[in-house]
Formats: C-alpha cells, sequence, structure tokens
C-alpha cells in the first residue's frame, strides 16, 4: 500500500493550490473575525477526526467554513486590542517555506544557513542598541521564554540574592517566569506616567542586599511606556544588579533615529528581548534574545547528553540552543530577515512610524473631545483614555458593539485599577478614518 502522508502518492488533492489561494485572498484582506461559540464549533467539528479520514473535500470544507472564520484577525488592520499582529507579505511566505523545510535552527551543524541569517537580525539589533562587540543571541518562539531565558542567566549571575525588582506595570510573563525560576518579586510602584526610575528602584531597594536583578520596560505592554533605563542601568551598576530589558513590545522602535533618546541606559543592559512578530511585521512566534556576554548565557543553557554533545562545533556562539531554554526551534528569525534583506530597514522604519503617527492623531482627537480624557500622550502607539461618565460595563459594551459593526476589534483595560480604554495602533494599513469612526462610537 503506498505511503498516504508522504510524498508523490500523498492523498491531499489540490491542497496545494488550495492553501497558496487561502494565504493570497488573507494576505489581501485579513477579517476582523469573531468570537467562536463553544457549542456550535462543538458540534460542527464533531467526527473530523476519524479512522477513515475525510478526504481533502470534507477536510477542507471544515477548515474552511468553521476552522478559519471563528478566530479574532490579530492581522486585520482593525484589530486595536492587546499587542497587534501585522504579518508583511514577505515574511508570510517565507514562514510557509520554513515550515516546509524544517530547518533545524538549534545548531550551527543542522542549520547553519538558517542560523547565520538569523544572526544577521541580531546583530542589526545589537547595533542599533548601542551593545559592546562580542554581544550575541539567538530567537526564541516568543517573549515568554525569551524573558525567561534571560532571567535564568540572570538567577544564575546573582548568586544567592533571590529578589528581583520590577515595576508594578511588567509583563505578566516576567512574574511567571520569576515564579518558574523560584525567584522572589520586589515590586517597585510607578507614578503617573507608569514608568520605572532609577530614583523609584533607589526608594524601593533601600539598604537591601537581596536583590540580583532588575527587570526594565523598552515600551510597557499596558501603556506603551519606556523605563528610564539609564537610571536603571545607574542603580543596577551600583548594587551589581542583573539588568534585563523587556523590549517585546517596543524596542524595535531603536531602529527610528528620532526615538534613540529614549532608549539611552540601553546600551548597559545584560540582557533584552525584542518581538519581530509585534512591531517587525514578522509571522507569530518570534522573539529576538540578546545578551552583551552570551557566555554567561552557554554557562547556563547548553545542555549534554549522549546525541546532543556532536552539536558542539568550534564556536559554540553559532548554537541557538546554547543561548536559551530551547532545543528543537523552527527558524523563527528567517522570515524576518528575509523581509529584511527584501525591502530594507527603511521601509520596515516607514511602517513603524505609520502607528505612532495613527496613535498621536487618536490622542489629538481624544484631548479635542469634551467627553473624553487622555491619560497620557501616547510614546509608542498605545494609547490610554478615559470617557466620562463610563465604568467597567460600559467599556465593555463599547468593545461589543465595535466588534458587531465590524469597526474594530478592542480590549479595555485599567489604570492603576481604573477601568479605562485602550487603543494599540500598530498595522501599517490601519486607515485614518478609523479615528472618526473610533470617536462617533464615544460620543454616543
Amino acid at each position: 500500500m503506498s505511503d498516504r502522508l508522504h510524498g508523490t502518492d500523498s492523498a491531499v488533492g489540490d491542497l496545494s493550490d488550495r492553501a497558496v489561494e487561502w494565504i493570497k485572498q488573507r494576505l489581501t484582506n485579513s477579517p476582523i473575525g469573531v468570537i467562536g461559540d463553544k457549542p456550535s464549533l462543538d458540534a460542527a467539528l464533531a467526527g473530523s477526526i476519524n479512522d477513515d479520514g475525510l478526504g481533502i473535500d470534507g477536510a477542507w470544507e471544515r477548515f474552511e467554513q468553521v476552522v478559519a472564520p471563528n478566530n479574532i484577525g490579530l492581522d486585520s488592520e482593525r484589530f486595536l486590542a492587546f499587542i497587534p499582529l501585522s504579518p508583511s507579505v514577505a515574511t508570510v511566505w517565507m514562514d510557509a517555506i520554513v515550515s516546509a523545510a524544517n530547518f533545524s535552527a538549534e545548531s550551527w551543524l543542522e542549520g547553519a544557513g538558517a542560523v547565520a541569517a538569523e544572526n544577521q537580525v541580531i546583530e542589526l539589533l545589537c547595533s542599533a542598541a548601542g551593545m559592546p562587540a562580542g554581544a550575541a543571541g539567538c530567537f526564541m518562539s516568543g517573549g515568554s521564554i525569551g524573558n525567561l531565558s534571560a532571567l535564568a542567566v540572570g538567577r544564575a549571575r546573582a548568586g544567592d540574592r533571590r529578589f528581583v525588582a520590577v515595576a508594578d506595570t511588567a509583563h505578566a510573563s516576567v512574574d511567571n517566569a520569576l515564579h518558574l525560576l523560584g525567584l522572589e518579586t520586589l515590586e517597585v510602584p510607578t507614578g503617573p506616567d507608569c514608568r520605572l526610575t532609577g530614583d523609584s528602584l533607589r526608594a524601593a531597594i533601600g539598604d537591601r542586599r537581596d536583590v540580583g536583578i532588575i527587570v526594565a520596560s523598552g515600551g510597557s505592554t499596558n501603556a506603551g511606556v519606556i523605563d528610564d533605563l539609564d537610571g536603571c542601568a545607574d542603580v543596577a551598576g551600583e548594587i551589581d544588579a542583573w539588568l534585563h530589558v523587556d523590549g517585546a513590545y517596543g524596542l524595535a522602535t531603536i531602529l527610528l533615529p528620532e526615538l534613540h533618546a529614549r532608549f539611552v541606559g540601553l546600551d548597559r543592559a545584560d540582557s533584552f528581548i525584542v518581538d519581530p512578530h509585534k512591531w517587525l511585521f514578522a509571522t507569530a512566534g518570534s522573539c529576538a534574545l540578546v545578551y552583551r556576554e552570551p557566555s554567561l548565557a552557554r554557562q547556563v543553557h547548553t545542555q549534554h547528553g549522549p546525541y546532543i554533545d556532536v552539536l558542539r562545533t568550534s564556536d559554540d556562539a553559532y548554537n541557538p540552543c546554547d543561548l536559551g531554554y530551547q532545543l528543537t526551534r523552527r527558524a523563527s528569525g528567517l522570515p524576518i530577515w528575509f523581509a529584511l534583506a527584501l525591502h530594507g530597514v527603511d521601509a520596515h522604519r516607514a511602517a513603524i512610524r505609520h502607528g505612532i503617527r495613527l496613535a498621536a492623531d487618536m490622542a489629538d482627537a481624544l484631548e479635542a473631545h469634551p467627553l473624553t480624557e487622555l491619560i497620557m500622550r501616547p510614546e509608542l502607539g498605545v494609547v490610554l483614555f478615559r470617557r466620562a461618565g463610563w465604568g467597567s460595563d460600559e467599556w465593555k459594551a463599547w468593545a461589543n458593539a465595535l466588534l458587531a459593526s465590524r469597526t474594530a476589534f478592542v480590549a479595555p483595560s485599567t489604570y492603576k485599577g481604573e477601568p479605562v480604554g485602550r487603543l494599540v495602533f500598530m498595522h501599517p494599513r490601519t486607515p485614518d478614518t478609523i479615528i472618526d469612526e473610533l470617536m462617533l462610537s464615544l460620543s454616543t
């Protein structure tokens, strides 16, 4: 019996044609989508997996008619919640190639070409951050695993000092990583601007001698604020602490010359992360992790075993698996490398600027309206604001109405415990007209 799963005799029919056409349509128009209903989805998908299979028509119909439409489109130009995704056409197609090739990007031995290309992206980020010669890194599957990997190295460097100073605005993945690593949190209050500063760190740490790590943000997720990285670096130097900068969302903006001043001090960090699947317009599942001294990371993350030690080459800096907590890993940095090679850095800078400009324009509109109040001027692409008379129920109703009208997908948030509106502008194709649409929805 021929193999139905592989090769020229695989029983997939015209799947390649259907898949290519579906991807083309998605790249042309990514809908906002819907929040799927569990009972309906369970009923519609019942019997999908059975001993004999559904065949190409049956399986594709369930994907196309049931699975695909019942999702929120994070890549929609009208997705303004959480942190959006807006993968470029080039990254989507290269990501498909990466999936087909299954480049084994954990080691130089297996994936030298893919790793060498990814390293060029790492070098671009190191250069933009002003990191010293010898700084290096690797790609992880996302910001959470990137933070975990960096903090594990910080833990080894900190020795018996088990407390980690973090802002009360830090991303949830930082708290989760500290829990998994057996570290303790020293929460540092931030002021009205939500910014972690050197002074606030000194006030929180005082005479303590048990703080071995400081975590700052290169663009906080909730408010889009860049911490006082220079001040944080000063304090880290004073107490000999590891400084990690979580730049998953905002740190890609360091590529903009006009924003360099906001990242002063980043060059003194011991580690930082950037998620290219956010503001570098790559496909989901990529995080660039950078270390000032990669040799420290190799001491923590290098795995050993009878069949693993063969991966060691003459230059371990080229083994991504030695720099983070992942062994098997797809070449998630290859799509953004290809897009940068195809279009250049300037094209990506222009795309980043679109989101920053839209956020500023939205802020202007909110300031000018009698019923709305801006909480703070947006530093990047996140806008936090109040609407007179609205609490959590009204914000939820507003979000539901916007989705029902296909205007936008939004997710209200909180500011210092207060329910507020939150918008995130990132997609280069988000139209300027959406500002008037949103302001109209806030006026009724």
